[in-house]
């Protein structure tokens, strides 16, 4: 008995710590949000405290301005078909690579996967420089192709673990029943990954969407500007007005928080799944 209650003090300790720890990465969320309903002189008074004089005129005045639905449709359009066909074509060559028994296939591995490497402000002038010389800037799809390319290392890194660790007599059973190579990988394997393509979703959902380097270098027409450089031109031109810019980061973060609440139960079990050796 005095084991078992040793335990559940020790239990109930490591749950105050964690509960605190995670109030702790929590609050500057809060505070945000907090700040975001209220006057300028009211956050300038008390950034700490519960608003008083509840309003959402910083909300109204910081979409007119920023023109928040053109600005929002833009990243949408970037980051979902990014997210899509990054996972297709990550898990197609990460397929690929897994069932290439010789030398080649490990090759193709540390190939893709020294991507991961080399950081992007390396290449990043490089890369500006050729996109506006075959008149690639100001081109959505463009920015689409180049983040396609860049996170692509990282899911094909982490799919190989995965499929690795998928029985062989899976893809002969099918086979027997009469399914192809395409078939096999759609209907047979694919959904077995389900956990670690959320994962890879999610983490290229959260890369495109916060990025601010590469939509800043690739574009600059004000009509086809992405979320994070539209918020960064709006804090230069309403510098003091900082309600309205906490306003504008409030809704930008939204789709990232609902999103993490979705698919928070696949992150950890995806990326375990794909923590397996080549």
């Amino acid at each position: 008995m005095t084991k078992i209650r040793k335990k559940e003090k020790g239990n109930i300790v490591i749950t105050l710590v964690l509960l605190i720890l995670g109030l702790i990465f929590v609050a500057p969320i809060l505070l945000l949000v907090m700040n975001s309903f209220k006057p300028y002189q009211e956050m300038i008074k008390n950034f700490l405290s519960f608003p008083v004089n509840f309003t959402l005129d910083n909300y109204t005045t910081a979409i007119a301005r920023m023109d928040f639905v053109r600005v929002f449709f833009n990243s949408a359009f970037v980051t979902i078909l990014t997210v899509v066909f990054g996972v297709i074509f990550s898990f197609m060559a990460a397929y690929g690579i897994s069932h290439i028994q010789s030398k080649l296939g490990k090759f193709l591995y540390i190939l893709f996967t020294m991507g991961q490497i080399i950081p992007f402000h390396t290449i990043m002038i490089a890369l500006q420089t050729m996109m506006a010389k075959y008149d690639l800037t100001n081109k959505l799809t463009v920015l689409v192709c180049l983040y396609i390319g860049f996170h692509s290392a990282f899911g094909i890194f982490t799919y190989v673990g995965f499929l690795k660790s998928i029985p062989k007599e899976l893809e002969e059973a099918a086979c027997i029943d009469g399914c192809g190579v395409f078939r096999t990988m759609v209907q047979v394997i694919f959904p077995l990954v389900k956990p670690t393509s959320i994962t890879i979703g999610v983490l290229f959902f959260l890369w495109t969407w916060n990025d601010f380097l590469m939509p800043s270098l690739m574009i600059s027409s004000s009509e086809k500007r992405t979320l994070t450089v539209m918020i960064y031109m709006f804090r230069s031109n309403a510098s003091s007005e900082w309600n309205l810019l906490i306003a504008a980061l409030t809704l930008s973060i939204i789709p990232i928080v609902l999103l993490y609440i979705l698919a928070q139960k696949y992150i950890t079990s995806g990326i375990t799944a794909g923590a397996i050796k080549m």
